[in-house]
């Protein structure tokens, strides 16, 4: 089988030792089957605990490799911290850009207002063209509701009607509860609706 060659980087000098270590480490393992360390010669043995001495070689790899492993640790924390900053400062770009965007959005809304044009003018009508108007859609179907309509007809054209029933019911000659019910019959006609209450409680009705 050929060989092929490969170039690879050339090994650091500091290096050296530890690698001339570890092969005189595969070669004894390959020799005789295990390595031992040397004994220490000046440490005694408490206990019977035989104590070896280190090479001076793996000593000073493991100084190296807790060495590596500060920086790595120091570059890791230094790497965490840039990121948190840059994090902050992509969170107040981001919430400076909708404030932005939202003082457009309100700009926009406040042109549009102005932009839009006005709710057309309901058309001028009469009294009596609401009256007929009523009556040809078959919405006033006795004389009590048609005598109610009359009375609030005149003041439903200018606008909001702050009516008391009391009142119309002595126009009209009607009672309290037959008035209660022709407006009832012209709210549910479609003729007039209720826009809410008034002072005192007094209901007010306009035009749909």
């Amino acid at each position: 089988m050929g060989s092929s060659s490969s170039s690879t980087a050339a090994p650091s000098p500091s290096a050296a030792p530890s690698k001339g270590w570890v092969c005189e480490v595969i070669e004894t393992v390959q020799r005789d089957g295990s390595y031992f360390l040397d004994p220490a010669p000046v440490q005694p043995a408490p206990d019977g605990i035989t104590a070896y001495l280190m090479p001076q070689q793996v000593a000073d790899a493991i100084v190296r490799l807790e060495e590596r492993n500060i920086r790595a640790d120091e570059a890791l924390a230094v790497a965490q911290i840039e990121r948190i900053e840059e994090m902050r400062r992509t969170n107040e770009h981001l919430g400076r850009t909708n404030e932005h965007l939202r003082r457009i959005a309100d700009t926009l809304d406040r042109v549009a207002d102005r932009l839009r044009p006005p709710a057309p003018a309901r058309p001028a009508v009469t009294p009596q063209q609401l009256l007929a108007t009523w009556r040809a859609k078959n919405l006033v179907v006795t004389e009590d509701v048609h005598a109610v309509a009359a009375c609030l007809a005149p003041a439903l054209v200018r606008g909001p009607v702050h009516c008391r029933l009391e009142e119309v019911a002595d126009r009209t000659g009607l009672t309290l509860d037959r008035v209660h019910d022709c407006v009832r019959m012209l709210i549910k006609r479609g003729c007039v609706r209720q826009a809410g209450v008034g002072a005192g409680g007094t209901p007010v009705y306009v035009l749909p």
